[in-house]
């Protein structure tokens, strides 16, 4: 079921999927909508932009043994020097292990790292974001291993997601994928291959417009844990 999304990985850096062919099932977007995109857990910190973005987020430490995939919530979710914004951030926190849809989800995203790229032990972020004009500020590098994005609702259009060869002339460059990720849509790319982003929503014809996504990460070992990598998964 995988192999499809390990061959694009590894080829052109990027693939487009679905959760249902992730092995998601039909009632999850759903579900976990109604869970997490409301606000008891959504809020807006000051100094956070775009201005009127909503967001929560999660690090769980991971760890691929012999008998599988072991998880624990990491003790910290800080932010540091991220997105042109200096200094460390604290975000509303969800611990999605004590759900077991949420720890459904993180199971099923870090599966979609090609087993040859799996860190013995490493940390996956989660980030639940709602906007409602702007989705980014522009182009840019995470400065993480693997970035997926999942959208789970959508109103209005725009919202296009788009990846950009970092080294082309930002005056001629041309997106190697320009892509409007609809509900129950997934992109995964790996981030050091591409400037990625999306364009502003644009309101659907009663004026409004939102859109809900998870924005997680495969993150490098030196964002928690240290700078010296541990070996691979075999």
């Amino acid at each position: 079921m995988l192999d499809r999304i390990w061959a694009s990985l590894a080829g052109q850096g990027y693939v487009l999927t679905d959760d249902q062919e992730i092995g998601l099932p039909a009632e999850f977007r759903e579900n976990f909508g109604q869970a997490y995109f409301n606000g008891k857990v959504l809020r807006h910190d000051p100094g956070d932009f775009p201005v009127d973005r909503l967001r929560a987020r999660d690090v769980v430490r991971y760890y691929w043994r012999d008998d599988g995939l072991h998880l624990q919530e990491h003790e910290r979710i800080t932010i540091t020097d991220r997105a042109g914004i200096e200094g460390d951030r604290e975000h509303s926190r969800v611990r999605l292990l004590r759900d077991p849809q949420g720890e459904e989800l993180i199971r099923a995203f870090l599966r979609l790292v090609p087993a040859a790229r799996r860190q013995v032990d490493g940390t996956f972020g989660v980030n639940l974001f709602r906007t409602f004009t702007d989705v980014v500020t522009t182009p840019h590098h995470d400065d993480e291993e693997f970035i997926i994005l999942y959208v789970l609702n959508r109103v209005g259009g725009g919202a296009e997601s788009y990846l950009y060869d970092p080294d082309d002339d930002p005056d001629s460059r041309q997106p190697v994928l320009r892509h409007q990720l609809n509900p129950g849509q997934i992109l995964i790319f790996e981030d050091k291959r591409f400037k990625h982003g999306a364009t502003p929503l644009q309101s659907a014809p009663d004026g409004t417009a939102m859109r809900d996504v998870l924005v997680c990460t495969v993150d490098y070992r030196s964002s928690y844990l240290g700078a010296s990598p541990p070996s691979l998964v075999a």
